[in-house]
């Protein structure tokens, strides 16, 4: 009856391994599905494509001076909305970090080149401070600034 009882909870302590080892592997899996997924819609959609040529092009490139110019005047228009929403984007991935969804290092390994460039623009940087990018700001100041 002793072997009965230690070969069960051998079995018991061996099932609860095998358990965790399951989870956090397929946790794993989860998780590169959902890099997977920011990938494709930061850089495989149209989306954001004309807002990255922009913040990536020389200071006397005409989309970014357009784009500084728009926001200048606090007028609207297509480049600002797209803007906007290129800025919301950061601000997601930056929400998902504060709640621990994401890790800095995931961020960094997938958008570190574009997050430098929010951060090399004044009048970006003033205007994510000024419009409530809270999360995004944060993560520009550990991720873009500690690295000057």
């Amino acid at each position: 009856m002793a072997w009965l009882d230690l070969i069960l909870k051998i079995s018991a302590i061996l099932g609860g391994a095998l358990a965790v080892l399951t989870f956090w592997r397929a946790a794993s899996v989860r998780r590169a599905e959902w890099l997977s997924n920011l990938h494709a819609k930061f850089f495989e959609t149209a989306s954001y494509k004309q807002i990255r040529r922009a913040l990536d092009s020389s200071e006397a490139s005409t989309e970014l001076s357009q784009l500084r110019a728009d926001i200048a005047s606090d007028e609207t228009s297509e480049l600002v909305e797209g803007f906007v929403d290129y800025l919301n984007f950061f601000e997601f991935v930056a929400s998902l970090r504060k709640l621990r969804q994401l890790k800095t290092k995931e961020i960094i390994m997938l958008f570190d080149y574009y997050l430098r460039l929010l951060g090399k623009h004044d009048f970006v940087r003033s205007y994510i401070r000024e419009h409530g990018f809270e999360e995004l700001e944060a993560l520009l100041k550990e991720c873009v600034d500690r690295k000057k």
